[in-house]
């Protein structure tokens, strides 16, 4: 029987919600395609759809490929949908966490060989336990290779100095934390 609102007409689903939902669960299946086989066991996911994800990510574009998709979503609705979107978002806000202070860390470099020790001090103030010595030598060696248009393999070795700092920076202060 079908469900019937007060005045006795019959409820429909919402097509256009319907295939939002369904091109949704297709964008995921994609998703979980181009994943690597490590980062697909942690989803938990049935034999079948491995299998047929399997077959999905050996295809080029096809037609095949999306009649394969389209089957793969329906195989995804009998899945647990809850935990493979959340593990999708704490995936991502993970990535852009990483980006973001990888950005962070390239702006420092820049400012760093662009003003040198006014730069280097303000540095100083937000990362302590860096290195100054070492830093300067960097900051004068990047400035040099900029300056003669020689690669920039000092501004690299500043970086990875600077991507050091702030991870001993993070490690004191959860060691601080877990202090208290």
């Amino acid at each position: 029987m079908r469900d019937v609102d007060e005045d006795g007409m019959a409820i429909r689903p919402n097509k256009t919600q319907q295939k939002r939902e369904l091109a949704r669960l297709q964008k995921l299946v994609v998703e979980i395609i181009n994943l690597g086989e490590g980062e697909r066991a942690k989803l938990g996911l049935d034999e079948k759809f491995v299998a047929g994800v399997q077959r999905a990510s050996a295809m080029k574009a096809s037609s095949g490929r999306n009649r394969e998709i389209k089957y793969l979503t329906k195989l995804l609705q009998k899945q647990n949908l809850e935990y493979i979107c959340n593990w999708f978002d704490s995936r991502n806000s993970k990535h852009s966490e990483e980006n973001r202070h990888f950005h962070a860390l390239e702006k420092w470099r820049d400012l760093l060989v662009s003003e040198g020790d006014v730069a280097l001090e303000q540095y100083l103030q937000q990362y302590p336990q860096a290195n100054r010595q070492q830093l300067r030598s960097l900051i004068r060696s990047a400035i040099r290779e900029k300056d003669t248009g020689k690669p920039a393999g000092a501004g690299r070795k500043l970086f990875r100095l600077l991507r050091e700092s702030a991870a001993e920076s993070v490690e004191s202060v959860k060691l601080s934390q877990q202090d208290q």
